[in-house]
């Protein structure tokens, strides 16, 4: 199964492809990594705006915990 990200990469990288194929410029890999940036740089900005990611931690069981394990509704 792919990775969603690499997905969103490639699709993005195609369409780079496809804006510049009239001018000849550019190559495969220059749009690969400029997909990435653009793709990183959206995440980030969406996770300023959303927050930390809440997961439900097995050694808090009932608590919500951040990616690092802390609590997030009681910090200590």
């Amino acid at each position: 199964m792919a990775d969603p990200r690499e997905d969103a990469i490639r699709q993005r990288a195609y369409e780079l492809f496809l804006q510049r194929r009239e001018d000849r410029s550019g190559d495969p890999v220059s749009d690969w990594l400029q997909a990435e940036q653009e793709l990183r740089q959206a995440n980030e900005e969406h996770r300023r705006h959303v927050g930390p990611a809440r997961i439900q931690d097995p050694r808090h069981i009932g608590y919500l915990c951040d990616a690092n394990g802390h609590d997030i509704e009681n910090p200590t």
